[in-house]
């Protein structure tokens, strides 16, 4: 695909010829002096947050470019409900954040107070609070700059070095001054949402729906998908569409905290009026709703009697806008200004119209009426969110591109391939709110889809792009259109900017391109910092066994205890929902269970994966003088491989 911003490219080189050639002092002790800096992050995500974190741990010098004045994309600007499936899944980085949320509603309201149980243990908080506890994470370390309000523009290159690109600058404009500010680095990171700085770098990047030919992915490209079951019209030809956008409101149902939703500029009223017709029809329970789909609303409530409003798959009247926002992954600043206020003008007017309008049963009404926009969140921004949710634009191509079979499953077990590179983790569903209004089935969407994998793991390549030696992109990653819509959680987006910054560091440690970091020492510095790449449900961060259950488990370790308990799994049920909500409890079947005793059929299984007969001799004499449970035999392994690569 061509890359869109070479239709400015003249314009850019125009630039650094001025710059560098008629005035190279300017160019190079003018303001650009001082943003030298180990690490160039673009995106103050909470993916590019902690990849900023996990390298100035280590004492690497940080710049993270943010486009917005507030830090935290998506989780300051309304997605306060995280998606996710188990708590087992949750490590590092993210799972820090969640013990900082979950101590703040612990100290300000009390253990047994309503809002420490709405955080759901840190998983849910609301907007101001995840912001002023992200900013209490980036003070930690003075080594990281922020710089907000400063819009990505293009990427200075480098000479090529071995036949890879090589970025030397990325180039933004400070939304305050309108002046461009050059930060040099020597590795770069790509952590916004849309891929923009790796776009600008001429890396290579798909946009819309792969065919169902181009991968073999039974949910790709043109699709109808209801109950389970792909429906007739599915031709899975891909295009150029992507998933649904919409804002996450932040609204209230309690009076005193309420702002009303006046009517938008803008406003149609003609544009609603099949929203009455739908309601008269008695498709719909409520308007605000939790948890079943026949609402309008999904209202997932945080602490202090807060919602996170989102939309609803396939329910009767839709808060997406289907369709309307082919043109944001590739469009220019104004192109996505306009597709951003259209979506925020339909929303404000769907709510004024529910509420207000006369054609509106009363019920729905009355109902609507009790909720109105948190008064105490985005003051900056007439409490409205500050970010439209993208849920996919570009996807940048790397060393591997995850797919559909990447949560494939072993024979007839519940337990996905073994990724002996992993980098993270991941558990939730691949997931669509789709692309385009339902044609052969009204209640539809075109591209909806939704299918729970097992827990899987997500390898190495998905972070580098090809042809680079020094960029990593943690949230627009190399996946299909299938294969991301599983990735496109902060949870996963989080873990995959742990890792990319621990890459980062070990690249700039020893000196050399991110092509060859040994994904080994990336694990290792990982599991150190409490992050996962293999899902074990009875073993976390706290665990004596973290660390080896970790190592071993990339190690195809753990999968051998699994796969002991494959003819138990057919029928099974896998999703168990906690008290109602959409988390579940621990996947069946990923359990070590350290304290049992271990089975003579494990402990051979094991010994066969070590790499030499003097350490496998050395165990099975070590066994028949010790006998051990499981999670000490794993441990003894651990520690002798470790000792030996010491």
């Amino acid at each position: 695909m061509m890359n869109p911003f070479k239709k400015n490219m003249g314009q850019l080189i125009i630039l650094v010829f001025l710059m560098f050639y008629l005035n190279p002092v300017k160019a190079i002790q003018g303001k650009v002096l001082e943003n030298q800096y180990d690490l160039v992050i673009a995106g103050a995500t909470f993916s590019g947050m902690a990849a900023a974190i996990n390298a100035a741990k280590y004492g690497h010098s940080v710049v993270i470019v943010e486009e917005y004045p507030i830090i935290g994309g998506l989780m300051t600007g309304g997605l306060s409900f995280t998606d996710f499936i188990s708590y087992e899944a949750l490590g590092g980085t993210f799972k820090d954040y969640m013990k900082r949320v979950e101590k703040y509603y612990l100290d300000k309201y009390g253990k047994r107070s309503k809002q420490f149980k709405d955080c759901h243990g840190g998983i849910h908080a609301e907007p101001h609070v995840t912001l002023q506890i992200f900013k209490e994470m980036l003070d930690e370390f003075p080594n990281i700059k922020v710089l907000v309000n400063h819009r990505l523009h293009s990427a200075l290159m480098d000479k090529p070095e071995n036949g890879t690109k090589v970025i030397k600058a990325a180039v933004c404009t400070d939304l305050e001054s309108n002046t461009s500010v050059i930060l040099n680095g020597k590795i770069f990171i790509d952590a916004t949402y849309e891929g923009d700085l790796a776009a600008y770098a001429g890396a290579e990047y798909r946009i819309g729906r792969e065919s169902r030919r181009e991968y073999g992915e039974p949910f790709a490209g043109k699709l109808f998908f209801d109950k389970g079951k792909i429906l007739v019209g599915s031709s899975g030809e891909g295009d150029h569409r992507v998933q649904a956008y919409n804002f996450r409101l932040i609204m209230t149902n309690d009076p005193k905290n309420q702002t009303k939703i006046e009517r938008p500029k803008g406003y149609v009223r003609e544009d609603y009026l099949p929203i009455s017709d739908v309601l008269k029809q008695g498709k719909v329970s409520q308007v605000f709703i939790e948890k079943s789909r026949d609402g309008i609303f999904r209202s997932q409530m945080l602490p202090n009697n807060k919602a996170d409003v989102n939309d609803i798959k396939n329910a009767p009247v839709r808060m997406t806008m289907l369709g309307e926002n082919y043109e944001y992954p590739d469009g220019d600043w104004e192109t996505r200004k306009k597709i951003i206020q259209r979506h925020k003008e339909h929303i404000l007017g769907m709510v004024y119209f529910i509420q207000n309008d006369s054609s509106v049963p009363k019920k729905y009404k009355n109902e609507a009426k009790g909720w109105g926009l948190a008064k105490d969140e985005f003051i900056d921004t007439n409490n409205f969110p500050p970010r439209l949710y993208i849920r996919e634009a570009r996807r940048i191509m790397g060393e591997y591109v995850f797919t559909q079979n990447d949560v494939n499953t072993i024979g007839n077990s519940l337990i996905v391939a073994l990724k002996e590179d992993a980098i993270a983790i991941g558990d939730y569903a691949l997931n669509c709110h789709g692309v385009s209004p339902g044609s052969l089935y009204p209640s539809i969407a075109e591209g909806d889809f939704n299918f729970i994998p097992p827990p899987f793991q997500i390898p190495f390549g998905v972070i580098k792009p090809k042809g680079f030696s020094n960029l990593l992109v943690s949230v627009a990653v190399s996946a299909s259109h299938v294969g991301f819509s599983g990735l496109r959680l902060e949870p996963t987006w989080t873990a995959l900017g742990q890792a990319t910054g621990l890459t980062a560091h070990l690249a700039l440690e020893k000196d050399i391109s991110i092509s060859k970091v040994d994904v080994k020492e990336v694990q290792d510095l990982l599991h150190q910092n409490k992050a996962k790449t293999a899902y074990v449900s009875d073993i976390d961060g706290d665990s004596p066994y973290f660390e080896a259950a970790q190592f071993l488990g990339v190690r195809g370790f753990l999968h051998d205890v699994y796969l002991m308990k494959e003819n138990e799994m057919p029928g099974t049920e896998t999703y168990k929902s906690i008290r109602g909500t959409q988390y579940a409890y621990a996947f069946p079947f990923h359990e070590l269970e350290p304290n049992e005793p271990l089975e003579l059929q494990l402990a051979e299984k094991w010994m066969e994966r070590l790499d030499s007969t003097k350490l496998r001799n050395e165990m099975e004499v070590y066994l028949e003088e010790n006998p051990l449970t499981r999670g000490a035999f794993l441990l003894k392994i651990y520690d002798t491989i470790k000792s030996q690569e010491l």
